[in-house]
């Protein structure tokens, strides 16, 4: 069986949804993914969410209309199947290995497509290197990010300095105070500083040889005469992160890059007084590049490595 797998981000609340059983009340998947996982699912694709909580621990059905409330969905899988979305990066993926492992097993899945938003995109990283390594039984056919950092991400650049690193994006120094409040965020701060991250970025060589890349990134936040390193982008990632500028062919040998004019996520786009549909994970545009990344996996792409990417510095 082939199936999407959809991966969270940093402090998101997400349950683990089946191809024919989701939540019953509120948000199909949470508010992170129940848009793309309806939108898959009528296309005919098999899709699971990722068990993602904010702590240890299963998850727990939500009431808060801003995390999206959700209940009346398949039983909690295990904290060793579940990733915590403010603590290590590395244990992440661990978890996520292991939740790949538990559909294999007891779902029959075979081959993969992952679909990753935000810090979603680094936990699938590190958890399709620890797949391979401790032997599930998986193929990865495609791996698309939405909104993810492939290099050092602006709102922790300088570190615990908001309005720096956010270059005054009101949005963005919100959500950074929010996050360094949390301890255990600050673990995720530290990983994105350049001398954790690029050698990190190194050490992923080989892991995505025979997988399809597609990068989307959100450009809604733009400035005239803005630092080339911080805009545009979507409130919360710069649009040349998301699309692996600095990333070598040796770590993405097999990339495409796509833009929208959109917000980081749902919460962003409300946050700025616009409509849900203009976050990355609510949009019909995006909805549908997914699927077709998903459904073109395998077959030859017919385009340059990098298209549609910036180029190099």
């Amino acid at each position: 069986m082939r199936a999407a797998v959809l991966v969270s981000g940093v402090g998101s609340v997400t349950p683990f949804t089946t191809p024919t059983e989701a939540c019953r009340t509120g948000f199909s998947a949470g508010n992170t993914w129940a848009y793309i996982r309806d939108f898959l699912v009528t296309q005919g694709i098999p899709v699971f969410t990722a068990p993602a909580m904010t702590g240890p621990g299963p998850v727990e059905d939500q009431s808060d209309e801003l995390l999206g409330p959700f209940a009346d969905g398949p039983a909690a899988l295990p904290a060793e199947m579940t990733i915590n979305s403010i603590d290590s990066v590395h244990q992440g993926g661990v978890n996520l290995a292991g939740f790949l492992d538990y559909l294999a097993a007891e779902h029959g899945v075979t081959e993969v497509d992952v679909v990753a938003h935000s810090l979603g995109g680094i936990f699938s990283r590190n958890g399709i290197r620890e797949a391979r390594r401790a032997g599930v039984p998986v193929r990865f056919r495609s791996l698309t990010t939405l909104g993810s950092p492939w290099e050092p991400v602006m709102l922790a650049n300088p570190p615990y300095q908001p309005e720096l690193a956010c270059d005054g994006l009101e949005v963005c120094v919100q959500t950074v105070k929010a996050l360094i409040e949390v301890p255990t965020v600050r673990n995720i701060v530290d990983f994105f500083q350049p001398d954790v991250f690029d050698p990190w970025t190194a050490e992923q060589a080989g892991a995505l040889d025979d997988v399809a890349v597609t990068l989307v990134a959100g450009t809604y936040f733009a400035k005239i005469n803005g630092r080339r390193d911080k805009w545009p982008n979507d409130g919360f990632v710069q649009w040349r992160a998301a699309l692996a500028q600095s990333v070598p062919d040796s770590v993405l040998p097999d990339r495409v890059g796509l833009s929208f004019p959109l917000t980081h996520s749902r919460a962003e786009s409300l946050a700025v007084e616009e409509p849900e549909s203009m976050g990355l994970t609510w949009n019909a545009s995006v909805a549908g590049a997914i699927a077709h990344a998903i459904t073109t996996a395998g077959t030859e792409r017919r385009l340059p490595n990098r298209f549609g990417c910036p180029d190099p510095d």
